[in-house]
């Protein structure tokens, strides 16, 4: 007689479909009925997707839950970075934040809003449609990060070219740029040591009670390159409010409103069905499921943001909502988004100014027929060609 042999379920592959700019309701629904499952990812490992808000938080915030998913060996201890867990991350983050805080923002600002301006002026000057990720999503970012970081114009398009792979999945490891990258780093800081700018690199070399070494400066310089380079919910917001005109044209009539948009248009729309992957470090429950030290665990934010239990209505968007807990849309945590303020200021100065300089702004063609991208770690929106009226 043949003893019974258990057969361990297969494992869904996730994402369950390719994302195209909407959360199926499928995924919202199981916020409820299944917010903690095992999933197979992309890379062929199994892990636990949570989706509702409680359990991202926790996933998000408790120390039993590591970003550090492979530990080096004992005699190769790694650089601090952004990526690391405990005292070794708030050694590095009390040095980043230095270049995010309320007075710097201020002073970022007006030199936001001119790229913005300057972008769109070329936009109006080119064909129509015009595509606004190519003329406005994509490059201001890079712009951006440039002076914040303090390239020189002269450097900007060789620069370009070492971080065009960083976000890419098929070449986010890329040695040759990102060792070309360092080098040209390394010789920035030498050069703001001699004569230091209000940049990033000479505010984090100010004094000597940083506590991190050249490298490590280098590693988190690198490190907010790769979260800056794609802020895609302007162009997320924008086809949002295309979906709902009456919104669209209450935010033009009352541009006062535009920085409370902003929050719902972080809290509603997704540019991936993806977040980072973590694993267990101890035995844990997150829930009511039990997790074992070695699993991985992947909670989706964009997700949770729909969670019924915390947002009223929360798949209405509403500019004119009045929220009483702040969305995920940025993490949680002590790896809360450290450019959090410069992301959310580049979205509201790109939104204002397209409703202000182009009147009549619609989509070029249906947004349910624009084509997102699944070659980056982001997402986003691939071409977005978009129309307006000519008195502007």
């Amino acid at each position: 007689m043949l003893s019974a042999v258990a057969v361990a379920p297969e494992l869904r592959q996730y994402p369950f479909e390719p994302f195209t700019g909407e959360l199926s309701p499928e995924l919202v629904g199981m916020i409820e009925t299944d917010p903690v499952s095992r999933v197979l990812l992309p890379d062929g490992e199994p892990a636990w997707l949570v989706l509702d808000y409680a359990g991202c938080v926790q996933v998000l915030a408790d120390p039993r839950f590591s970003r550090v998913l492979h530990q080096p060996p004992p005699d190769h201890p790694p650089l601090r970075d952004l990526n690391q867990d405990g005292a070794a991350h708030a050694a590095v983050r009390r040095v980043g934040s230095r270049a995010f805080g309320g007075r710097r923002m201020a002073h970022y600002r007006p030199r936001v809003q001119a790229l913005v301006d300057e972008l769109v002026d070329e936009m109006i000057a080119g064909p129509r449609p015009a595509d606004l990720v190519s003329g406005l999503v994509a490059p201001l970012p890079l712009l951006v990060i440039c002076e914040v970081i303090g390239v020189p114009a002269a450097d900007r398009e060789q620069f370009y070219g070492w971080l065009a792979g960083l976000n890419s999945v098929v070449d986010y490891n890329s040695m040759e740029a990102a060792k070309s990258l360092w080098v040209y780093l390394a010789g920035q800081m030498a050069a703001k040591r001699a004569e230091p700018g209000d940049d990033l690199l000479s505010v984090w070399l100010e004094g000597d009670d940083h506590g991190l070494s050249d490298e490590e400066i280098i590693v988190l310089a690198m490190g907010l390159l790769r979260g800056g380079l794609e802020v895609g919910s302007t162009a997320a917001g924008v086809r949002v409010l295309f979906q709902h005109p009456e919104q669209l044209a209450d935010l033009v009539r009352s541009p006062g409103k535009i920085p409370a948009a902003v929050e719902e248009i972080l809290r509603y729309t997704a540019v991936s069905s993806m977040f980072r992957v973590q694993v267990v470090t101890e035995d844990v429950t997150v829930g009511d499921v039990a997790m074992s030290a070695g699993d991985r665990v992947m909670a989706v934010p964009w997700v949770a943001n729909r969670d019924p239990r915390v947002f009223h209505d929360p798949n209405v968007f509403d500019i004119d909502r009045v929220p009483r807990t702040a969305h995920l849309a940025f993490g949680y945590g002590p790896h809360f988004c450290l450019g959090t303020a410069l992301a959310r200021m580049e979205v509201e100065l790109s939104i204002a100014t397209l409703l202000r300089r182009l009147p009549g702004l619609a989509p070029a063609v249906p947004v349910e027929e624009l084509p997102w991208r699944h070659d980056r770690i982001n997402g986003g929106i691939e071409e977005f060609p978009v129309v307006w009226r000519e008195d502007q």
